[in-house]
């Protein structure tokens, strides 16, 4: 029996093309020569690699995402629609583009769904948490973070869509028709998906920027805001609109988990200090999503009925979604708007703790049989910061201002100025 560095190239270069993830290939290709031998004579391992690493039914987003960093800029009005029309009405010839994207744009591919894997994940497992009754038993809340694969599909493709968002508009782009093109192609509940992803990415923005932004003299001379949250925060609606590439920096969700899983104060701040430019990239989703229903009927939702609201989404095609029939996104968002007008059934202040949640995600029988309580206790409003802490922030513009000001770099922290960095005189 042949042994299977014998075996014919094309053989070999199949055998490869069913790794389960690109991680693994380099290895391989490293542990024989036929292996790299093989690879290099054939097209389309890598694309072969990562449909076995993401879902066909995901497929489709992904290669919209990469295709949409490939549009020439700036962008024309008909390649924006056009994408949008084949990720909605055409995605199984989308998804036959694989084959045609450059290795680089493959591996990429590769990274942005290991982060969209981590995040959508991370962020189930965060809403189980907050649901999960306080006598649980311990491990409750992390067993029953195992999706059902129309969950986990739900979870990746609202990250999946968020990035989407923000390479197709950032910089302002198309404002005035990011409704018609983008989000009246999703069903309310959808919408409120992307509202969802959007506050939990903020949040772990915010933790794993705090210390540098907080503390760093050129931060605070330029005052960029640390505690406030949502679409008032100019400097954050940037950073998630990131697209650096000569920096080789990525751009939206992969910014965001690139940031959270950076191991050093100083690895933050050059990401940070790298994209600290307020003029380039912004574009608002929160403010965004906010004006979807601004012209939406003023009855509440109760009094509409269910071929009513799903109308609503006036440009959906045959997507892989459409498969989607469970009625648990549907019926919770339904449920938790009753007595709200559609306009306040998007992006609503009052239901944060809702969307931390991900009272849209779950499947009915899960809402069913492990939610019998609902979502859990309302915790009420609570501000995200105190006046005090507000006024804190203030200050210390203030005060890293006037080091900057007198050449002074470096953390900074009050009443301790040992690590700023002077210029030498």
């Amino acid at each position: 029996m042949p042994s299977i560095t014998q075996l014919p190239c094309e053989m070999v270069a199949e055998i490869l093309g069913k790794l389960d993830h690109l991680r693994f290939l380099l290895p391989a290709l490293l542990a024989c020569r036929h292996f790299y031998t093989s690879f290099k004579k054939s097209h389309g391992v890598k694309a072969s690699i990562l449909r076995r690493q993401i879902t066909p039914a995901l497929l489709p987003n992904a290669v919209a995402l990469v295709e949409a960093s490939r549009l020439p800029r700036p962008l024309a009005a008909s390649s924006v629609v056009a994408l949008l029309d084949d990720l909605h009405n055409r995605p199984a010839s989308l998804a036959a583009w694989l084959p045609t994207i450059p290795t680089a744009l493959v591996q990429k591919m590769g990274r942005t769904h290991d982060a969209i894997h981590a995040l959508a994940t991370g962020f189930a497992t965060s809403a189980l948490d907050c649901i999960s009754p306080p006598s649980a038993p311990a491990g409750t809340a992390t067993e029953a973070a195992a999706l059902s694969p129309l969950e986990y599909f739900r979870f990746c493709r609202a990250f999946y869509r968020v990035d989407l968002f923000y390479t197709l508009f950032r910089g302002g782009s198309f404002e005035s028709d990011m409704n018609p093109w983008f989000f009246s192609r999703h069903s309310l509940w959808e919408n409120e998906q992307l509202g969802c992803v959007y506050e939990y990415l903020e949040a772990r923005f915010a933790k794993a920027s705090r210390e540098v932004v907080a503390h760093d003299v050129l931060f605070g001379e330029v005052s960029v805001d640390y505690l406030t949250s949502g679409e008032d925060n100019q400097w954050r609606q940037t950073w998630a609109a990131l697209l650096t590439p000569e920096r080789q920096l990525s751009h939206g969700v992969e910014f965001v988990y690139n940031l959270t899983i950076a191991d050093s104060y100083d690895a933050k701040h050059r990401m940070l200090q790298s994209a600290l430019d307020p003029s380039y990239g912004r574009v608002n989703l929160p403010e965004a999503l906010h004006e979807v229903l601004d012209d939406a009927d003023g009855r509440p939702v109760q009094f509409q009925s269910e071929e009513e609201l799903h109308s609503i989404a006036l440009r959906r095609g045959d997507s892989p979604e459409e498969d989607d029939t469970d009625q648990g996104p549907y019926k919770a968002w339904r449920n938790a708007h009753a007595d709200s007008t559609l306009e306040e059934s998007l992006m609503f202040e009052d239901d944060a703790w809702l969307r931390g949640r991900a009272y849209v995600f779950w499947d009915r029988h899960r809402v069913q049989q492990q939610f019998k309580d609902g979502f859990g206790e309302e915790p009420g409003y609570r501000r995200d910061y105190t006046e005090r802490e507000y006024a804190d922030m203030l200050e210390s513009f203030r005060e890293r201002s006037k080091i900057w000001q007198k050449g002074g770099k470096g953390f900074w922290s009050r009443g301790d100025t040992s690590r700023i960095v002077w210029p030498d005189k």
